[in-house]
């Protein structure tokens, strides 16, 4: 009885992510590489004593979760020569290849949604994440463009939980500037701003518009009825796991790039 061929890893490297959408992009990846013999392996590679490890497992490939900006990471990921697969956010020099949302077009998106609706006076609530700066870059640019004022830009240096958009929201009613619709980068940040208006007696819509964003449609559970940009991380992953699968096969050059569409789902917030 022959003896099945042993499956060969692949580096599943994440250094920065909100879990819930990792966690759906991580096993939709996994469960399409898993038919053709290769397996994820995890490990907080960030820990530079575990980096000689990495080489040593010799992974058949790498699969980068949200940016890879470590200069010694990144340099440890490129000596190993394989094939690796970026995904989330769009680097300045992309090690191989990489699949991620346009984040600067999302913010677009937002921009001329509050335009068709006669919002002249907006804001943006944003964490510091590369690819939630695109979406912000996005957002503000095209509101210029489109002749909306920006009344407030809130930037919050984390927003890892529920109170931490709660803080950001906070600090755009201290602006004490008039606004009348605030694009928030996240579903996080959304969802906290919702609750916050609602808390100080704020309707949504009629008083403000809230538009967020979503990576596992968690935004719409948090905020019933919330007005959304988004990409589905599932679909992420598993085409993040066939663009591997074409990079060890040879059917895919070294440099792709792949563009996941971003979704608006209209609801009752703006």
């Amino acid at each position: 009885m022959s003896t099945p061929p042993c499956p060969r890893p692949i580096a599943l490297i994440a250094p920065r992510l909100d879990p819930a959408p990792a966690a759906r992009a991580v096993q939709a990846c996994a469960e399409r590489l898993a038919p053709a013999g290769y397996y994820l392996a995890a490990a907080p590679w960030r820990d530079p004593s575990l980096l000689p490890l990495l080489g040593a497992l010799a992974p058949a490939a790498a699969l980068v979760i949200g940016p890879l900006d470590d200069p010694q990471l990144r340099a440890a990921v490129a000596a190993l020569e394989i094939p690796v697969v970026e995904t989330w956010s769009l680097p300045a020099a992309p090690l191989d290849s990489l699949i991620a949302p346009d984040n600067a077009e999302a913010g677009r998106q937002a921009a001329r949604h509050f335009a068709e609706k006669g919002h002249a006076r907006v804001a943006c609530v944003s964490a510091d994440t590369p690819w939630e700066r695109s979406r912000r870059e996005g957002f503000i640019s095209s509101a210029a463009a489109l002749g909306l004022t920006l009344a407030a830009d809130i930037v919050q240096p984390e927003a890892q939980q529920l109170n931490d958009g709660r803080l950001a929201f906070l600090r755009l009613l201290a602006t004490n500037t008039i606004f009348d619709a605030v694009f928030c980068t996240s579903d996080l940040l959304a969802a906290a701003s919702v609750s916050e208006a609602h808390q100080r007696d704020l309707h949504v819509p009629q008083d403000l518009a809230v538009l967020g964003f979503t990576e596992d449609g968690s935004a719409a559970q948090w905020a019933q009825g919330l007005t959304t940009l988004g990409v589905d991380a599932a679909e992420l992953g598993r085409r993040a796991g066939q663009l591997l699968l074409d990079r060890l096969d040879g059917e895919q050059p070294a440099g792709t790039r792949l563009t996941l569409e971003v979704v608006f789902e209209a609801r009752l917030s703006t």
